[in-house]
């Protein structure tokens, strides 16, 4: 008898944790977008407030499977956020990175939000990779 009250709560419990995880994640926007034998993946809020944090994760992955080299800015993913009036200097040129297969490199940033309506959040590539994602829409409150 024991046991199935103990099993009981355990399932019960695990309902619930599924279920708030569920709701945490509805919050979460990702973009992804394929070209030229890399993938790339944008995850970020949708909404946010003024005067808060919003960040940002880009995950760029080599699919191909012959090594290849590329020559990038660094960081080699960048934001812009139309929401914010935070500038960023990135370096241009000067950095070569040997792609393997299945390689993954991630870049976060934040920003600090300070405009209020519908603003975009732009993701572009740098160097000898031609990736292009349509705008991220943003709400801010």
């Amino acid at each position: 008898m024991s046991s199935s009250v103990l099993m009981l709560a355990l399932m019960v419990s695990i309902i619930f944790t599924g279920c708030s995880s569920k709701e945490k994640n509805e919050d979460i926007v990702t973009k992804r977008v394929e070209a030229s034998d890399f993938v790339l993946e944008v995850t970020t809020s949708p909404v946010s407030s003024k005067g808060e944090t919003m960040k940002v994760k880009g995950t760029l992955k080599y699919i191909g499977i012959t090594p290849v080299e590329v020559t990038h800015g660094k960081p080699i993913i960048r934001f812009f956020f139309s929401g914010s009036d935070e500038e960023r200097n990135y370096t241009d040129v000067g950095y070569v990175t040997e792609f393997k297969s299945g390689q993954v490199v991630e870049v976060e940033d934040e920003f600090i939000v300070t405009k209020k309506g519908k603003q975009n959040l732009y993701v572009e590539m740098t160097g000898d990779i031609a990736l292009a994602m349509d705008p991220i829409e943003i709400i801010v409150k």
